[in-house]
Parts: structure tokens; C-alpha cells; sequence
């Protein structure tokens, strides 16, 4: 099973404590790929979360980067926003629905 389809099966909150356990998700699937790729998408999710939502990120990524990063400082979300990083955290999100 791939990450994406993880998360899609059994939802954030699930591959989140997961991701706390992943020694044990390790043991369960023998790949070490998967976990990495879980720890990414729940990342991700968290990234799209923090900016409201998938469309709100969506609007934000469209914008450029200068504006992007004006956008988030103005949130008070306590991280920088970083344009590439967001673009993929959105495929990342878009690949678990």
C-alpha cells in the first residue's frame, strides 16, 4: 500500500499517530519508502491546514512567491512560506482524496 492510499483508507488523525509509531509501521509493511512518504503527507496536511484549507493554499500558491511570503507573515502562523514546498504539499493533499 503507497502512502497516499494510507491516508485515503484511514484518514489524517490515523497516519499521524502512525507516523508516531513508525517503527512499528516499519515492522508491519518492510518498507522504509512508506514511511517516509507517510511522515511527507502528514506534513503536508499539516502545511495546508495551517493556511486554511486546500483552496486557500491553492491561492496563495498561484501568487508569487514575494506575495506568498507577505501572506503567511501576516497570518502569525510561525513558519516562512516556501513556494515549491507548498506547490507539492498541495499535490501531496490533492493525491490522498
Amino acid at each position: 500500500m503507497r502512502a497516499n492510499e494510507f491516508v485515503k483508507k484511514f484518514g489524517l488523525d490515523r497516519a499521524k499517530r502512525e507516523v508516531a509509531l513508525i517503527g512499528t509501521i516499519a515492522a508491519m509493511c518492510c518498507d522504509d519508502r512508506f514511511n517516509d512518504d507517510l511522515k511527507r503527507l502528514v506534513e503536508s496536511w499539516e502545511l495546508v491546514e495551517k493556511l486554511g484549507g486546500l483552496n486557500k493554499s491553492k491561492k496563495v500558491a498561484k501568487k508569487s512567491y514575494d506575495s506568498c511570503s507577505s501572506i503567511i507573515s501576516d497570518r502569525t502562523t510561525g513558519f516562512e512560506c516556501k513556494w515549491v514546498e507548498l506547490n507539492k504539499a498541495i499535490k501531496d493533499v490533492e493525491s490522498c482524496q
